[in-house]
């Protein structure tokens, strides 16, 4: 074949040698944008990838409404802003919260101690850094999500104490939940969420709280919300009616507006509490939010001790008012009630003078009880020993829990001679029966103790009632309404005539004169009941009482019941330091049984200043004993 004949190749070799440099190109040139955007800019589209996913905010259920017996609201709830963070989506943890420390004013080691509390969580699972936001700080915090988008402001209800302080002790407060909380409330509680922490708020913690939601949101890579993926609806608490009778609560609570004690009233057929006061207290909408070092440090440094609740945590000496119990056993013994002790305004007893607060001559016991005569109680006291009045005590519930359906109550000391071995580790002296006798001594009981103890003088059938706030809760969506009303397990065992003989002498202390708390008699009323005056220190050292500092000042008591026949209402006053109960707290009684019995509800009248024949002067003689 001649050369002429042969193919000439080179256009194609040349075409071919351009395609593959073409190729080559076009593999460099997607090369390079494979490692620009791969590795030049692989942590951005990263981020981009990780903040393209689901965010769940959880939607905190409404917490029911606290209402007292006639339907006012005395807790409710209002729109509130908390600050969420979530950690999955913070790149720098120190970072964020040095910013939201600086946008909201606060130190950023607090914030941090709320992250490290809830290391044990998931990091999907936000936390609660602030709550009870401002719309300022809302708005600072919205203007900057681009930046931030690991910050989320959540729209939840904030708890509205209504009246401040009126009835504090009995509501209770909120608190965030504590560690150990979250384990006894497993399922229920989320980190972060507030939680009753005393009073009705955490005896009804769980039918409060209701059942929180949730919603679930798509999330770009800037933060934003495209998409709604899930809702689930909370489910909100349910509401809760309380015995307690507003109005009655705040004539109480102005009473003692600049005194310290503690005030109950209860209805005594069925134990429903219509006041409870507690002297001085906290307005428990301080702890909805932050409270502050300073606030924190003037509370537990109030020498009142402002948290301390004084119906049933508190302990004291029941004084007098401890003298119808002592009756109680003096007719349990076979005693006649007619029999008389000559009061010569002392006594000596074991080798040592004991002193009345006056000269009553001969009185049996409804006149003893009238006037109050310690040396009546002295001399029965010691015919009956310190077992059989430890027995009475007993009888009527002091030295153990009265059932109350808050938490820490105290059960208080009825003192035997049981308890002296077990608890002083020596025998009783007989010479300690006499203090004992007139509610002196290691005697210590609680104002609700002694509220349930009248109760039981106030029913015929001597019942001691079950003493508790929750009178009906309601399911506002599903309207279902269930009513607690506890059973009487317990009676005192009235024979024949005992507490009719108890019952004429408590009517005398108010209505006759003479009787220790006839000046806050009120007309048509029949009250019924005992004052008591608590010595702080010795009486060797009561000579000049008038020059004693506040704090060494006799306490004050007053419990009784009203009407006479079918009572309706058990009231039970105790102001410390307040010197006499027949005027620092049988005055507050009379007012609230008139308020309470009397439906135009009557200011109680001034003391008409009729003179009281054969109980010595209103005020008791310096030196004297606790007649009350």
């Amino acid at each position: 074949m001649t050369e002429s004949a042969r193919e000439d190749r080179r256009p194609v070799l040349v075409r071919l040698g351009r395609l593959a440099i073409g190729a080559w190109v076009v593999f460099t040139a997607l090369f390079g944008v494979y490692w620009i955007e791969q590795v030049l800019r692989g942590d951005e589209f990263a981020r981009q990838a990780e903040n393209n996913r689901e965010r769940s905010v959880p939607v905190t259920a409404p917490r029911g409404l606290i209402l007292d017996r006639n339907g006012t609201a005395m807790a409710e709830n209002e729109p509130s802003f908390a600050l969420l963070l979530y950690r999955r989506e913070t790149l720098d943890l120190d970072g964020s919260l040095q910013f939201i420390a600086g946008l909201l004013g606060h130190s950023r080691d607090d914030f941090l101690k709320k992250v490290e509390r809830d290391r044990t969580n998931y990091d999907f699972v936000p936390v609660v850094l602030e709550e009870n936001l401002t719309l300022a700080e809302v708005g600072a915090i919205q203007a900057r999500a681009l930046e931030h988008p690991e910050f989320v402001v959540q729209i939840s209800k904030r708890r509205i104490y209504k009246n401040g302080t009126v009835a504090a002790h009995a509501l209770g407060q909120l608190g965030e939940v504590t560690s150990s909380q979250l384990v006894k409330l497993s399922g229920r509680v989320r980190p972060g969420e507030a939680v009753g922490q005393k009073g009705v708020e955490a005896a009804y913690q769980d039918l409060l709280a209701g059942s929180s939601g949730a919603r679930t949101f798509i999330i770009d890579s800037y933060g934003r919300e495209t998409a709604e993926l899930e809702r689930v609806e909370p489910v909100p608490g349910n509401t809760l009616t309380l015995t307690i009778d507003l109005e009655l609560q705040q004539i109480a609570e102005a009473y003692f507006a600049n005194r310290v004690g503690a005030a109950i009233a209860l209805d005594p057929r069925t134990g429903e509490i219509l006041a409870f006061v507690s002297a001085p207290s906290v307005d428990p909408n301080l702890f909805t939010r932050r409270v502050s070092r300073k606030e924190w440090s003037e509370i537990l440094e109030n020498p009142n001790h402002p948290l301390n609740d004084r119906v049933l945590q508190n302990l004291y000496s029941p004084g007098s008012a401890w003298k119808p119990f002592v009756a109680y056993a003096i007719l349990k013994r076979g005693i006649q009630p007619g029999e008389r002790v000559f009061c010569s305004g002392a006594a000596t007893f074991y080798g040592r003078s004991f002193r009345c607060h006056g000269v009553h001559g001969s009185v049996d016991l409804p006149t003893a009880l009238q006037v109050s005569c310690d040396v009546y109680f002295y001399t029965m006291g010691k015919r009956l020993g310190i077992d059989e009045l430890a027995e009475a005590g007993h009888a009527f519930g002091f030295g153990r829990l009265t059932g109350i359906d808050l938490s820490h109550e105290k059960a208080g000391i009825v003192p035997s001679n049981e308890w002296s071995l077990s608890v002083r580790k020596h025998p009783w002296y007989p010479g300690e029966t006499i203090s004992a006798a007139i509610g002196q001594g290691p005697v210590l009981v609680s104002p609700l103790q002694m509220a349930r103890a009248f109760a039981a003088l106030a029913n015929t059938d001597g019942a001691l009632p079950t003493p508790h706030l929750f009178h009906i809760g309601e399911n506002f969506r599903s309207g279902e309404r269930f009513i607690y009303r506890p059973p009487v397990r317990e009676s005192v065992p009235f024979a024949p005539g005992v507490r009719e003989t108890i019952v004429e002498g408590l009517w005398r202390v108010v209505n006759v004169p003479g009787g220790t708390a006839y000046a806050s008699r009120v007309a048509g009323l029949d009250i019924c009941g005992k004052t008591g005056s608590v010595q702080v220190i010795g009486q060797k050292d009561t000579k000049k009482a008038h020059l004693l500092p506040n704090e060494l000042k006799d306490h004050g008591w007053f419990a009784g019941f009203a009407p006479r026949n079918n009572p309706k209402i058990v009231v039970v006053v105790f102001v410390e330091h307040g010197e006499h109960g027949s005027s620092a707290a049988a005055p507050l009684a009379a007012r609230l049984c008139a308020a309470w019995l009397q439906k135009n509800r009557p200011a109680v009248p001034e003391a008409p200043g009729i003179a009281r024949a054969g109980a010595g002067p209103e005020t008791p003689p310096v030196g004297a004993g606790n007649g009350g």
